[in-house]
C-alpha cells in the first residue's frame, strides 16, 4: 500500500512538473528555456518510472514491483492533488516573475528547479526499488543463502561467478558442465582437480538471445534461444564451438514477454520436444505453434504440435517409462482470481485448457486437468526426473521442479495408475534459493540446480542413512 501511495505521489509530481514547466515557458528570456527543461524532465521521469515498474529485467521482474498501469488508470482519483501541485507551481511562477530583478535569488531558484526533480527521483526510485524487493531476494551472495533441505541432504556451490545469471545447464559427453546465461553466452565448466567444484570456466559459444534450453545428442549441443533451435558442435576439440546449424527457425517469441520457445528434451522416439509460450495473456491464441508442446526430428524436419492449450511451458522431461511432463505458467490478466500454475502429464493430442479453463476443468470441457496445481505466479521453470542412484529409493524416477518466484524446488512423486494415467503428490524439497531456474541429474548421481539470481550452480548430495 505504501509503495502504491509513493508511486501515486511521484506520478503527481512528474505531471505537476510538466504543467509547471509549461507555465514557466510563458515567461520571457531564460525562464522560457528553464520551463522547457523542467517540462521535459517531468515527461522523462514519468516514462522512466513506468519502465522501472513494468519492464522485466532479464526474464524476471521489473526493478520496482508496483502495478504501474493499474495505478496510472486509477490516477484520476488524485486529480485534485495534481491540481493543487499545478496551482502551487503557477503561484511559484508568478513569484519568480515579480522577483526577476533579484539576480542572486533568481539564479539560485532556477538551479533548484533544474536539479530538484532528478535528485528527488534518484532517492525515490532507489527507495522504492529496495522496499519492493522481498526479503528473500536481498541476499545475492550464494555462500550466504539459508537453503533448507530434507534431513541427510547437503548443498554446496559447484560453480559461481563469470556467467551472467544462468538460464539452463547440461552435462556434456565428458562430464563437463555447459551453462547458458541471460547475456546470450554459453560457458563450459570443468572440475579439473575432482574436488566437486568448477575451477575452469571458459566461453564455448555466444551471440544468443534469450538462451533457455540445452540438451546433448550425438555429439551436438541443441540450444533453444529466442525464436529458434540450433545444434552446435566443437569439431576440432579446442573448447570452442565451431559448427552451428539451424534446426528450427521462426518460432513465435517475445510477442508476449518473456514467452518464447523454451527448454528441450529428446524423447524415446528420438524426436526433440519443447514448449512454446503463448502470444497473448489469457486470450484466444491464433498462432498454431504457440501455447503448445512441439516436436521435431533432429534434422529439423516434420515440426508438429504434440499438445496444445498450455500458457508457457518452460521445460519438459521424460520419466523412465517415456512419459512426458512439464510445468505450466498461468496468465495474469484473466477475470477474477489469478489462475494457478501447473504440473502436467503431457499426452499427445490432448488440450490443457488455455485460454478457456484454468485449474481443474469441468468434466465436459474436453480438456485435460493438471496433476499438481501451484499458487498463482509460483513460476515453474526447470524440471527433471531423478535418474541417479545416490538418493533414497523414494526419489528414484521422481520429478524435481524449480519454482522461480518462491525460491523453491519441489519433489513430485509420480505414480502410474492401472489405466495408464498418472497421479502425483508434491512436497517442498528445497527452499531459500533466489531464482532457481533449472535442475538436472548429474553423471555422479547428484542433482544440480541453476540459480538465476545468484549466478550459482548448486550441487545437492545425500549423506544420510539409506
Amino acid at each position: 500500500m505504501l509503495l502504491n501511495i509513493a508511486s501515486l505521489v511521484l506520478l503527481a509530481l512528474w505531471v505537476g512538473a510538466i504543467v509547471g514547466g509549461l507555465v514557466l515557458m510563458r515567461q520571457k528570456g531564460r525562464w522560457r528555456w528553464i520551463g522547457l527543461t523542467i517540462a521535459i524532465q517531468g515527461l522523462i521521469l514519468l516514462v522512466f518510472q513506468g519502465l522501472l515498474s513494468t519492464y522485466p529485467i532479464g526474464i524476471g521482474d521489473p526493478l520496482i514491483r508496483v502495478k504501474f498501469w493499474d495505478l496510472l488508470s486509477q490516477a484520476a482519483v488524485v486529480l485534485g492533488a495534481l491540481a493543487i501541485v499545478a496551482g502551487g507551481l503557477w503561484s511559484l511562477a508568478r513569484q519568480i516573475r515579480y522577483s526577476i530583478d533579484q539576480q542572486l535569488r533568481r539564479r539560485g531558484l532556477a538551479l533548484f528547479l533544474l536539479l530538484a526533480m532528478p535528485l528527488i527521483a534518484t532517492l525515490a526510485f532507489y527507495t522504492m526499488w529496495q522496499t519492493s524487493i522481498p526479503e528473500r531476494e536481498r541476499q545475492r551472495d550464494p555462500k550466504l543463502r539459508a537453503i533448507n533441505l530434507p534431513e541427510g541432504f547437503e548443498w554446496s556451490i559447484y560453480a559461481s561467478g563469470t556467467m551472467d545469471n544462468p538460464t539452463a545447464i547440461a552435462f556434456g559427453p565428458e562430464n563437463e558442465l555447459y551453462i547458458a546465461d541471460i547475456a546470450g553466452d554459453l560457458w563450459i565448466g570443468r572440475d579439473q582437480n575432482n574436488d566437486h567444484q568448477i575451477d575452469s570456466l571458459s566461453k564455448w559459444a555466444g551471440d544468443f538471445e534469450l538462451l533457455v534450453g540445452l540438451v546433448w545428442r550425438d555429439g551436438e549441443l541443441y540450444c533453444a534461444s529466442s525464436g529458434k533451435i540450433e545444434a552446435l558442435r566443437d569439431s576440432d576439440g579446442d573448447g570452442v564451438a565451431d559448427s552451428r546449424r539451424i534446426v528450427v527457425d521462426n518460432l513465435p517469441s517475445m510477442v508476449l514477454q518473456p514467452h518464447s520457445n523454451n527448454g528441450l528434451a529428446f524423447g524415446p522416439d528420438g524426436r526433440l520436444y519443447f514448449g512454446v509460450g503463448s502470444t497473448t495473456d489469457g486470450k484466444f491464441e491464433d498462432n498454431e505453434l504457440a501455447a503448445s508442446i512441439l516436436s521435431v526430428n533432429p534434422d529439423g524436419t516434420d515440426l508438429r504440435p504434440y499438445a496444445r492449450g498450455l500458457g508457457n511451458v518452460f521445460d519438459v522431461a521424460f520419466n523412465a517409462d517415456g512419459a512426458l511432463f512439464g510445468g505450466d505458467n498461468g496468465p495474469s490478466s484473466v477475470e477474477g482470481d489469478d489462475p494457478p500454475d501447473e504440473f502436467n502429464y503431457l499426452v499427445e493430442g490432448q488440450h490443457y485448457g488455455y485460454p478457456y479453463y484454468f485449474g481443474d476443468p469441468p468434466s465436459d470441457g474436453g480438456t485435460r486437468g493438471a496433476l499438481i496445481s501451484f499458487p498463482a505466479h509460483s513460476v515453474p521453470t526447470g524440471v527433471t526426473f531423478y535418474s541417479g542412484n545416490q538418493y533414497p529409493q523414494i526419489y528414484s524416477d521422481s520429478a524435481f521442479l524449480t519454482l522461480w518466484q518462491t525460491g523453491e524446488v519441489v519433489h513430485i512423486e509420480v505414480g502410474k495408475t492401472s489405466n495408464g494415467d498418472y497421479l502425483a503428490k508434491s512436497t517442498t524439497f528445497a527452499d531459500g534459493m533466489l531464482y532457481p531456474i533449472d535442475v538436472i541429474t548429474g553423471p555422479d548421481g547428484n542433482m544440480y540446480i541453476a540459480d538465476f539470481g545468484t549466478s550459482a550452480i548448486y550441487r545437492i548430495t545425500y549423506n544420510g542413512a539409506r
